[in-house]
């Protein structure tokens, strides 16, 4: 699960200057926070119940068209996105460690 592992790796990514954040498209509010609560989650778990980010990214499901598709971007601190990896398959994440590279070069 990927949300564990950047939870491993949060020390990390705050010490490149980064933060984390997680957003889902189907849950509300409430629910991610209890979830992240009862998995130890210590950055944001944010709803996207409107949509609004998930069509900005074009990541609409358009077989389900009330969910996003599984994604990852890496967005720098002018909001340009210097990762983006979209799959249909859940289960498909990026390693953690792809990630801390990205971060790693652009800090350089």
């Amino acid at each position: 699960m990927q949300l564990g592992e950047l939870q491993e790796n949060l020390q990390a990514f705050h010490q490149l200057g980064t933060e984390v954040w997680a957003i889902d498209s189907t849950e509300p509010v409430a629910k991610l926070a209890t979830y992240a609560q009862v998995r130890g989650f210590t950055f944001p778990l944010l709803a996207d119940d409107a949509l609004a980010v998930t069509k900005r990214y074009g990541v609409l499901n358009v077989a389900q068209p009330l969910m996003a598709y599984p994604a990852t971007f890496v967005v720098d601190r002018r909001g340009v996105v210097r990762y983006a990896r979209v799959d249909v398959d859940f289960t498909k994440r990026p390693p953690v460690t792809d990630l801390l590279a990205v971060v790693r070069g652009l800090a350089k």
